[in-house]
């Protein structure tokens, strides 16, 4: 099959591939409608997530993630100036910067890919990931630990 001088060709890992593929015969299944190309169904899923990381920047422009470690996704919120953890305590999301369980934070976790990654005990998160969270993490105590000097 020819390809078209605007497409582009890239490289994914063998399992992600193996994890779309079943995706898409899950999909077919379901839903008749579903793209009948494997790789239309790969550009339409990729499609989504950029629009819904477009609605994140005009839903929550002050809102960012900052890192991940395997129990805690770290949000910045600039209107606060401030770095919330959220938690998954008893299967619900819970933020210690509202010390909620519904409140804006949570609601912006919901909707990044990265919240699924927590407390999950069988799937291991990529090292970058949580390298990043990690430093993320001790910025934050440190920050704490300062402005609780500074308040005594």
């Amino acid at each position: 099959m020819p390809r078209s001088n605007s497409a582009e060709l890239i490289t994914l890992r063998v399992n992600i591939v193996k994890e779309l593929r079943e995706k898409w015969k899950r999909e077919r299944e379901r839903n008749p409608f579903v793209n009948e190309h494997f790789g239309g169904f790969v550009n339409e899923l990729l499609h989504d997530i950029l629009e819904k990381d477009e609605f994140l920047k005009h839903y929550a422009p002050f809102l960012s993630e900052e890192g991940c470690t395997r129990d805690t996704l770290y949000i910045k919120d600039y209107k606060e100036n401030r770095v919330t953890e959220i938690h998954l305590n008893n299967n619900k999301l819970y933020c210690t910067l509202c010390t909620s369980f519904d409140c804006f934070h949570i609601q912006f976790a919901m909707a990044t890919p990265r919240v699924a990654k927590l407390n999950i005990e069988n799937r291991t998160l990529d090292s970058d990931l949580e390298e990043e969270g990690q430093q993320v993490k001790r910025i934050t105590n440190q920050k704490r630990r300062k402005n609780s000097f500074s308040k005594a």
